[in-house]
């Protein structure tokens, strides 16, 4: 229902940030002064070198609560941190802890007609 609170246990936070509607930590605040709204995905993107991107995902790199990954960037996005935002194969390759294979219903499993 709008208006309404998320439960606890999907919110992470709260943290104090800086910032405002003229700064590249952009937010918002209210008449109390208190944040109304910001910016929860940034991202720098260097087309020079493409692996030497970075990018922040807050609270976390998962929007399934209760996975370890839900809230698992929340301390790193409160204080300015990032992580690598790769996209050459190797590097890719080479940061791989998971890989999650997708297929249409009915497809054959890798190698069989």
């Amino acid at each position: 229902m709008a208006g309404e609170r998320a439960p606890d246990w999907t919110r992470a936070g709260p943290a104090p940030r800086g910032g405002s509607g003229d700064t590249v930590n952009a937010t918002s605040y209210g008449t109390d002064f208190r944040q109304a709204g910001g910016a929860t995905f940034r991202m720098v993107v260097d087309v020079g070198d493409w692996d030497a991107s970075v990018a922040m995902n807050a609270p976390g790199q998962s929007g399934v609560p209760g996975s370890p990954h839900y809230r698992d960037l929340f301390a790193d996005w409160a204080a300015d941190r990032a992580f690598p935002l790769l996209y050459g194969r190797a590097a890719v390759e080479r940061h791989t802890t998971r890989m999650i294979t997708l297929r249409p219903a009915g497809a054959p499993p890798p190698g069989k007609p």
